[in-house]
Parts: C-alpha cells; structure tokens; sequence
C-alpha cells in the first residue's frame, strides 16, 4: 500500500507559535501578514516536484526510438517503490505484433490509463485517492552518440527537480544499467534539492567571496516555470521551465532537433482584433476582420473561467493562444515557433491552458 503524507505542524509547534504572537503583540502585525509557513506539498498533488522528492527514470531503446518511465513523489514512497519498478520494467517487451509498441505485465495493485498526446500510458500505483503516477512516453534518438543523448535527458531532469547539471564524468554514477533479455534499462534516480548529496553547497562555491546567499526558493520558483504568486499549473513533462522575467509569469520552452517553440503566460491588455492582427503580422499572415476572427475564436475552459481560444498557422511559423479575464486582468497564454511542433503540441499546450489556477486577480 502507498500512501502519500502531507506535512502539517505538530500541534507542539503551533502552540508556541500561538503564544509567540500573543507575547510579540500587536506591533509585529505587518511582519505576521507577510509570514508563510512552509508547506510540503507532494508532486501528487500538484504535478511539480519539490525539495522532498524524488524521481525514478528508466529509459529503454528499441527501433530508434527511447522508451521513458518516470514516477514523481514523495521520497520514502518512491524509494520503497524501486524495487518493484525494477522487477516491472524485467516484464517490458517489444513484440513485433505490437509494431514497436511495449507490452508488460501490470504487478497487483497498479491500474493502466490511456495516454495522450506524447505519453503512451500512465500507470497508477496506490491508493486510488492519492496514487503515485508512472508515466510512459517515447522520443526519438537524436544522436548516435548515446552518453551524450544520457546525459542531456538526466541534466533535464534534474533541472526539473531544481539540481545542477552533471558533467559526462559522473555520468556512470549517476545511472544504472540492468540487463533484461536482450535489452538494457538505464535507470536513474533523482533527489530533490532537500536529499541531493552534489547540491550541498554547489551555489556557495559557485559565488564570489563574501556574496550573499542566494535564496534557493527564488532559484526554484524560476526553474519551475510558474510565478507562484501568480498561477499555477501542469505542463507537460518534456516542456522545459524558463526564467520569469519582465511580464512574463509563466514560460517553458520545448526543443525537437532544429524546431522550437516557447510558451509563455503573460497578464495584458487591448483589444481582441487588435492583439490578433498583431501576432498574424509576426508569423506572415494577412491581418483578419471583426467578423472572421469571432467565427475563428473557440471557447476554452480554466479554473472556472471560460476564455477565447485562437490558432493562428503560417507559412513557417504558428502562435496558439488562450485568453482568460479575471476582473480587470486578461491572462494570454501563448506558444509561439515553429510550425510543424506546434502542430503535434497542440493537445499539450490545450492541456497546459486548461489546467491554469489564476491567483488574487
């Protein structure tokens, strides 16, 4: 049985906080207001890792494609998991009757759901309240040199969890390979900044004598993608976070050898038409009329909010973007790139917009 723990003050603790702030007294109010107390909040809730988890990655490779299995959760949870994901991953074959599709043998207890857009299956494992979640999805192989290939999905993934990257001579340590038949399963495990051993003081070190420390919440809250003052959400797990800067306060970024695209969520203002015409001109398309962009608009649902959703394809280029108003806020939410990626991250990016929580606006 898996459970997941949520973190709560002990009952000790909140007393003495209770009888700090009746000593402290009314002039400490604003200092109060400000306060957050810390929260640990599972990636099973919320989609995102945090400091205390971790994360099982194993990887296979068949017909030029690279298979991914990865769980996201609590620590002591995913740690008494391994050794069952180890003997799960022992059943995985790729029958020619399933045209390079994997087949496997689910343990007792663990229950299949269809996939979407790029993951193939997500198999839930637990309590059917909370379960742990193991994802299944393919990329192609795009490099023949495969340490290389390794080692940029690792470092992907520990960005993802807030480490720093590794170089190539610590790749060996850091993956395990299993031999399973006549396949090998490259397996790794990830601890978040809380339990990684080559994150303490990696950041000290990495700044000059006498610079202060650097708050690793505001590092992670940028690596995440999301200002969490201001939204939250689940983005697909090969979407890259970007920085939040300027107005931006969501933005991920999505590579496919020489195709990008970036996604950004950005609060704004203007007109509808106006906006539209604007973002035509930036991808080579003919501005549009009132009437012809409201028969192009479609509607699309987040947090409650029903919003405009419009597709703009150019020769080269495509923006998709997703409107939301919350008072006197409109929230545009925005990929922009090449066309053909933005083609087949369409439902992802869908997806993205609908699961977007709007905050204090």
């Amino acid at each position: 049985m898996w459970r997941h723990s949520i973190f709560s003050v002990p009952l000790t603790s909140l007393s003495l906080c209770l009888l700090w702030l009746g000593l402290a007294g009314c002039r400490e109010s604003a200092k109060i207001e400000r306060t957050r107390v810390p929260k640990t909040v599972t990636s099973a809730a919320t989609g995102t890792p945090n400091a205390n988890d971790q994360m099982l990655v194993a990887m296979m490779r068949h017909a030029g494609k690279v298979w991914f299995f990865k769980a996201v959760g609590p620590a002591a949870q995913i740690k008494s998991l391994r050794p069952e994901l180890q003997q799960f991953l022992q059943t995985v074959q790729f029958l020619p009757a399933h045209h390079g599709k994997p087949s496997w043998e689910l343990p007792e207890g663990w229950v299949q759901k269809a996939g979407s857009g790029m993951r193939f299956a997500t198999l839930e494992i637990g309590p059917t309240a909370e379960p742990l979640r193991l994802s299944v999805s393919s990329l192609s192989q795009t490099t023949d040199d495969w340490n290389q290939y390794l080692l940029s999905n690792l470092n992907r993934w520990r960005r993802q969890m807030g480490l720093g990257p590794l170089g190539s001579e610590t790749l060996s340590d850091a993956v395990e390979v299993i031999a399973s038949g006549n396949q090998k399963i490259w397996f790794a495990a990830i601890s978040g900044t809380a339990g990684d051993p080559l994150q303490t003081g990696s950041q000290s070190s990495a700044l000059p004598a006498g610079h202060p420390p650097i708050s690793r919440q505001a590092t992670r809250s940028e690596q995440l993608g999301f200002d969490r003052s201001q939204l939250t959400g689940k983005a697909p797990e090969d979407w890259q976070p970007g920085p939040i800067t300027g107005m931006r306060k969501g933005h991920f970024s999505l590579e496919r050898a020489a195709e990008r695209i970036d996604i950004t969520v950005i609060p704004a203002g203007g007109n509808m038409l106006a906006n539209v015409n604007r973002w035509r001109g930036q991808i080579h398309l003919p501005p549009t009329t009132e009437a012809d962009l409201e028969k192009s608009l479609q509607p699309i649902q987040a947090a409650g909010l029903t919003g405009k959703y419009v597709k703009l394809y150019g020769p080269q280029q495509a923006i998709l973007a997703a409107i939301f108003t919350t008072g006197k806020t409109q929230w545009f939410v925005k990929l922009k790139g090449n066309v053909e990626l933005a083609k087949r991250e369409e439902p992802e990016f869908e997806a993205f917009a609908r699961s977007l929580q709007f905050k204090g606006r």
